[in-house]
């Protein structure tokens, strides 16, 4: 294999995992004597998906972030607005984090892009070979951001799927100083559905049609629903974009491990590493965090970081997906409970998985407590 080209990484998908670690690895010096091959199926990216996260201040670099919010319309109607401090809600456009991103790796002389599609990736004697339906190469690093094959279905599995209009009114309805992050009334049908509006001025704002359910929502579906949303606004509006999309709702990509061997050549990063948390979707910053572990793990040669989660969020996780798969009709009243009695501050911490146990014990005491007992006794005898 010695006739081969040489990389000493290689990123298969240059999404949002495979971009953060390419930048966090020109970040920590480690492309200024190595090289890095970034090689992608989709070469015309263009703004496919909005990334919204939460924190006390922007991932850098900052200027990607095209709109935050500190305020969220929160309580019954959504009439009530509360501070997210210390936290910040932020919004970033995927076209402008894939140009800001590609802008800046465009200046290193050691990425080579290659646009094809990965057919396979395998251990060799020396190194991982990356096979394309073009050529073959060697890596010392092979990180993995996509399916190469795809993954026999978990049988605890749901979608969370969207469709979401960018819209422009005639006339100021919205209040763009805050935000509306679950708004449940929508009909749920046999699903637990709800709206998303994220205001940028008080003339244009992204509004979404989410669904958590088994089956996929489908664009004349979601339509009915944000038609009849924007009614309400009271005026005419143009759609400017639309963006669609489904993120898998499983705990079959949890890692157990804290870390994986230094020594090992292929690596999963991004969703296949379990990077979007199964009951929410949200994984921009988790992605963000992981990167940047794993370039400070190769710079000091220690162990690779996984995206390990603690036990007892994966099990909060995995009863929450139980009755959401079982009970349906069931989410809107603990999405509903939840936001209604417990601190957004806490909640949001709580997605995070950083809340202690005590938090948590004041959280599930307010929510159907006798839904989430069965759904335990369902898991234990499963496990």
């Amino acid at each position: 294999m010695n006739n081969f080209p040489f990389y000493n990484f290689t990123i298969v998908g240059a999404g949002a995992s495979g971009l953060w670690l390419a930048y966090a690895l020109l970040e920590n010096g480690l492309l200024e004597n190595n090289t890095l091959c970034i090689v992608e199926s989709d070469q015309a990216k263009e703004n496919d998906r909005t990334w919204c996260y939460w924190a006390s201040q922007a991932l850098a670099p900052q200027s990607m972030v095209s709109k935050e919010w500190q305020w969220i319309r929160h309580g019954q109607g959504k009439k009530e607005v509360v501070t997210l401090a210390p936290y910040r809600y932020f919004h970033v456009r995927s076209a402008d984090f894939y140009a800001q991103m590609k802008a800046t790796l465009k200046n290193c002389k050691s990425i080579e892009w290659k646009f094809e599609k990965v057919v396979d990736v395998s251990e060799g004697s020396h190194h991982a070979v990356v096979k394309t339906s073009n050529e073959v190469w060697l890596s010392d690093r092979v990180f993995v951001s996509t399916w190469l094959t795809q993954p026999k279905q978990h049988e605890l599995f749901l979608w969370q799927s969207f469709v979401g209009w960018r819209v422009k009114t005639t006339r100021p309805v919205f209040n763009d100083n805050s935000m509306s992050m679950m708004d449940f009334d929508v009909a749920q049908s046999t699903a637990t559905q709800f709206m998303y509006e994220l205001p940028y001025s008080k003339d244009e704002a992204l509004v979404e049609m989410t669904r958590f359910g088994a089956e996929k929502l489908s664009t004349a579906e979601a339509e009915v629903s944000l038609r009849e949303y924007m009614s309400k606004k009271g005026c005419a509006y143009e759609i400017m974009e639309v963006e669609t999309g489904a993120i898998p709702m499983t705990p079959q990509f949890d890692v157990t491990e804290k870390s994986q061997s230094a020594t090992d050549r292929i690596i999963f990063i991004g969703t296949p590493a379990g990077a979007i948390k199964p009951t929410t979707g949200f994984g921009f910053k988790r992605m963000y965090a992981h990167a940047n572990a794993m370039a400070h793990a190769l710079k000091n040669k220690t162990k690779l970081p996984t995206l390990h989660r603690k036990l007892r969020f994966r099990v909060y996780d995995i009863l929450l997906l139980q009755i959401l798969k079982s009970h349906p009709y069931r989410g809107k009243e603990i999405f509903e409970r939840l936001f209604s009695t417990q601190p957004i501050q806490r909640i949001l911490k709580f997605l995070d998985e950083e809340t202690e146990i005590t938090e948590e014990i004041a959280i599930f005491a307010r929510l159907p407590i006798g839904l989430f007992l069965r759904s335990l006794i369902v898991y234990m005898f499963k496990s």
